[in-house]
This record gives structure tokens, C-alpha cells and sequence, in this order.
């Protein structure tokens, strides 16, 4: 007797109706998984309509779908056997679909995630436009995007038709197009169709991408100004320069600190104490938990100490009094500053004795002399 039956009764008569449903149930799902005779596809039809989930499975190869998908896309099935028909696929490519599959997936390509489109590797940009048609009015913005990013990886390019069509979905593709694809008429054509772009379709976007939307957006809200003009420019400040800051400064708009970090190191360094203080507003004390990460902390290395102090915020790392930076970048070097010294060069060990009034400098290139 099996341990599990040890210490019954031995009268295991009631026991059995329940033990034959057990194992019937268990032969049953065994049984799933073998396609019954005569209901092996062949062609994809109508007939497979009227299959169960277990039995597309188990009836149905995915060659035969890759084969045939234009039948796939024309026949009315459900959502569930459809999944079944993505997953026989998936089993066929995991590494990702070829291209010459992905050319008929046709309406089917609603069913395919991001992740599974960032493993293809399109090249032909025939698949991107009879993808993207088949897409529109369709929500499968996150799909598109995908597309995009993955035909423009391999070295694609787009022309302004595929650009025109893009501009009715979401404008999160603006994010993997490069510079030279933005500028003639990819953002054009969004910003004519549908308004300038949300905070939320830019979070991908690296600083190339904002050098172009940003001036796009100024001229944009270039009728607006205060807080409105602040609050709709905000997403594309990633691209703002040092004088456009400037000119915030002066408008009162309490910029948050999230913000602030997203501003280019290049733009930030030249401003001054009052500047930053005046752009940060009510959220200048965001700049302390701030401070040792950049453009904050390379910020605070190019300010006077004593101006940081009036700050009252603690924020350590700033010039000592009676310190000067100079910047060895420009002609000459530090013998050219001095008059008729030896100017720096290639060469030059800076690693020798110094003169008491000379320390090492604050980095990037910049000399302190006291």
C-alpha cells in the first residue's frame, strides 16, 4: 500500500469514484497535447476557427503560419487563439523574427510586443511603411516606436512619406531618430499635425535629440510667457542654453530640481549664485541633496565659496577666498597670461614644483591662483 494510503480505513471502496476522476483527469491533460487524427492543419482556413486553444496547439506548426500569415490576418479568429499562434512563432524564432517574416505580419503585428521587435533586425524600409500603415488609427504607439528605433539602429534611414505618416502617432520616435533625421521634417510634420510634443513622449531623448526640439518648441510658445511659458517649455529645457537660462532667471519661475539636473553641464557652469538662485526660486534648497551630483556639484566647483555661503544652504566645495580660476584653454596658456612667460604646452609637467601662489586646479582644464 502506497504511504499516502497508510492509516485509512480499509474499507477504500468511497475512496475510489474520487480516485477515478483523478487519473482521468491526468490522462486527459496528457492527451492535450496530441493532435487528434484528422485534424492536422494544413492550410490555414475558416476551419481552424473552430479549434480549441489545445488543439491549435497541438495541431497547427508555426511554418505553416509563417507560410501562410496573409491567411492568418484574413480569417476572423479571437484573441486567445491568436496568442496561440504568436506563441508557435516565438518557438520557431527566439531569437526574432526574420525580415521576410515580419513583411506579412500584417494586422498580426498588433499582437507583438516592444521587447519582441527590439530582437528583429529590419532593413528595408518597405517593412517599416506597410507596418506603419496597417497601424494607424490602431493604439500600438509603443510598437511603432520600437520599430523605429530598431530600423534606424541597423542604418536606416527615413524619407519624409514614412515621416508623414509618423507624424499621427505618438511622438515618443522622436527619441531614436538622429539629429539629421529630426530637422528636416520629422518634427516638422508632428509639430503641423498634432502640437508640440508631451513631457512624457521625450523621457528617452539624449541631448542631440533636444538641440533640435528645443528651438522648436521656443518658437512654439514664443507668445506665451511667466509660468505658462515655463510650464510648457519645461520637457525641452534639456536643450536650453546658458543664455536661455539666464533669461528664465529673470522671469520667476521656481524651476524644481528634477529639472535642473536634466540641463546640459555646458549650460549650467557659466551661471552665477544670484542666477541660479534666482531660477530655482522656492526650490533652492533642493540644490544641497544635489550637490554631489552633476551639473550641481561641477556647478558648486566653479563658484566662489563665499557666495555659496550667502546661500545658506551648507554647500561645501566652492573657491576659498582670495583663490582666481583661470581656464588654460584659452591661447596662450598661463605663460601668455603672465606676459611673455613660457606658454603651456603638450609637453609641460605639471606635476613639477609650483610657486607657493600656484595650486593644482579645480579640474577640466582650470588652474587656481592665490
Amino acid at each position: 500500500m502506497t504511504p499516502w494510503l497508510q492509516g485509512t480505513s480499509r474499507d477504500l471502496t468511497w475512496q475510489w469514484p474520487e480516485l477515478t476522476v483523478i487519473l482521468s483527469r491526468d490522462r486527459r491533460d496528457t492527451q492535450k497535447k496530441v493532435c487528434p487524427p484528422g485534424q492536422k492543419a494544413h492550410v490555414v482556413d475558416e476551419n481552424l476557427v473552430f479549434y480549441e486553444e489545445w488543439e491549435l496547439e497541438a495541431c497547427v506548426d508555426g511554418a505553416l503560419l509563417e507560410a501562410q500569415m496573409d491567411r492568418v490576418n484574413m480569417v476572423p479568429f479571437t484573441y486567445q487563439q491568436l496568442d496561440v499562434f504568436k506563441r508557435k512563432l516565438d518557438q520557431l524564432y527566439p531569437q526574432g523574427y526574420p525580415e521576410s517574416l515580419i513583411q506579412h505580419l500584417g494586422y498580426f503585428f498588433f499582437e507583438i510586443t516592444p521587447e519582441d521587435i527590439h530582437k528583429w533586425n529590419v532593413t528595408s524600409l518597405e517593412t517599416v511603411k506597410s507596418l506603419l500603415k496597417v497601424s494607424k488609427g490602431h493604439k500600438v504607439d509603443a510598437q511603432v516606436a520600437a520599430l523605429i528605433a530598431c530600423y534606424v539602429a541597423g542604418g536606416g534611414q527615413l524619407d519624409k512619406a514614412t515621416l508623414d505618416v509618423l507624424a499621427t502617432f505618438s511622438p515618443t520616435y522622436l527619441c531614436v531618430l538622429s539629429p539629421e533625421q529630426l530637422v528636416p521634417g520629422a518634427c516638422r510634420a508632428w509639430w503641423v499635425c498634432c502640437g508640440p510634443p508631451k513631457a512624457q513622449d521625450l523621457d528617452a531623448c539624449r541631448p542631440p535629440q533636444m538641440d533640435v526640439l528645443y528651438p522648436k518648441a521656443r518658437t512654439a510658445f514664443q507668445n506665451l510667457s511667466g509660468s505658462e511659458y515655463f510650464e510648457r517649455i519645461k520637457p525641452y529645457l534639456g536643450g536650453a542654453r546658458t543664455e536661455d537660462l539666464r533669461a528664465l532667471s529673470q522671469q520667476n519661475v521656481s524651476m524644481d530640481t528634477a529639472t535642473f539636473k536634466t540641463l546640459q553641464r555646458e549650460a549650467v557652469l557659466p551661471l552665477t549664485v544670484a542666477e541660479v538662485q534666482n531660477l530655482l526660486g522656492a526650490n533652492l534648497a533642493g540644490l544641497k541633496a544635489e550637490q554631489g551630483n552633476s551639473p550641481v556639484r561641477d556647478w558648486i566647483l566653479r563658484q566662489r565659496q563665499d557666495d555659496l555661503d550667502r546661500l545658506g544652504l551648507g554647500l561645501r566645495g566652492g573657491i576659498p577666498n582670495g583663490y582666481l580660476v583661470m581656464d588654460l584653454s584659452f591661447r596662450g596658456g598661463l605663460g601668455g597670461w603672465l606676459g611673455g612667460a613660457a606658454p603651456l604646452g603638450p609637453d609641460t609637467d605639471l606635476t613639477a614644483p609650483r610657486p607657493p601662489w600656484c595650486s593644482a586646479g579645480i579640474g577640466g582644464g582650470d588652474f587656481v591662483l592665490q
